[in-house]
């Protein structure tokens, strides 16, 4: 369960109850949904180390430019009858840089003891968080007449249902060998002026045409789906591997997703770097096991997730 209540852009509440805290924590760490509110991202870890456990917060923006987000945070626990104890204050400066903030250690008796916090087995904790102050470098918004109208390098019309966008065939080839071997080889649109492109949907064509103009669009977690899809389908390798980097650095998506990615576009990589993130066959087998994404998965990505919990064992 994951909850905000936000009374204004800079005043959220989030709950996180954890079910079966210690059962959960034996995974070594678990980490709450990832929610936005006041224009970042917020999510709440909690770790096992000995007999205590830290409760982590954490704060992230959309893409990679420039951010800050200035908060005072108050973490509570809530009693079996209602009460709520405050168990830190802090004021806390987040970055780009500086994503994250150990907030408390609880110990192990306050988690599973029902005269605590411990309620049908379950602890609700409650994080509140007033903005001070934020900076942050929106994203350009997508603007489609650069390939609106002709230009002195366009030679192409590409037809994307009832739209037009205007290209050039060389430069789309160079990038694409799909591209190329459509405009170049031994295929009718080699002489058209026109080509329709088909099962696409425009607005995120233009973002990856953005992206190979080195226009105003990156990769963040609202478009990487899609840009990966159309990198594959186009055979674009360098826009497959700025993907790819983007989720290695994404707090956005779980572990299982981020697999998904890999299998789904064949990227070794990026299946090493999420699998080498887990330290302990515990954790892994955990969090594999509580997805059902995980029945999916090819062949070739269950082997590499034996073979990885081979070497954690």
């Amino acid at each position: 369960l994951f909850i905000s209540r936000m009374a204004d852009n800079s005043d959220i509440i989030l709950r996180w109850g954890i079910d079966n805290p210690m059962v959960s924590l034996a995974t070594g760490k678990i980490v709450s949904k990832v929610l936005s509110a006041g224009g970042f991202r917020w999510s709440v870890s909690a770790t096992k180390e000995g007999n205590l456990v830290p409760f982590v917060l954490n704060c992230g923006f959309d893409h990679s430019r420039p951010w800050k987000c200035e908060v005072d945070v108050v973490m509570s626990l809530v009693k079996a009858n209602g009460e709520k104890d405050n168990f830190t204050s802090c004021q806390v400066l987040f970055d780009e840089s500086n994503c994250t903030n150990r907030l408390t250690r609880l110990t192990h008796k306050a988690l599973i003891d029902p005269k605590f916090y411990n309620v049908n087995n379950m602890i609700s904790t409650e994080f509140h968080i007033s903005i001070i102050s934020s900076e942050r470098e929106e994203m350009p918004s997508v603007d489609s007449a650069k390939f609106t109208a002709p230009n002195r390098r366009s030679d192409v019309i590409l037809k994307i249902g009832e739209k037009k966008l205007h290209a050039s065939k060389e430069f789309l080839a160079v990038h694409s060998p799909v591209f190329e071997t459509l405009f170049f080889g031994n295929f009718a649109e080699k002489d058209k002026g026109e080509v329709e492109i088909n099962d696409v949907v425009y607005e995120e064509f233009v973002d990856l045409l953005h992206l190979l103009h080195l226009g105003p669009v990156e990769i963040n977690d609202h478009t990487v789906s899609h840009i990966m899809k159309l990198a594959e389908r186009f055979q674009i390798q360098t826009v497959l591997e700025r993907s790819a980097k983007h989720l290695t650095q994404s707090s956005g998506f779980d572990a299982v997703k981020i697999l998904g990615f890999a299998d789904q576009h064949r990227l070794p990589s990026l299946r090493d770097h999420c699998l080498n993130s887990f330290t302990s066959l515990t954790e892994l087998a955990s969090t594999l096991n509580t997805s059902p994404d995980f029945a999916n998965f090819s062949d070739g990505m269950k082997g590499a997730i034996c073979e990885r919990m081979t070497k954690l064992a």
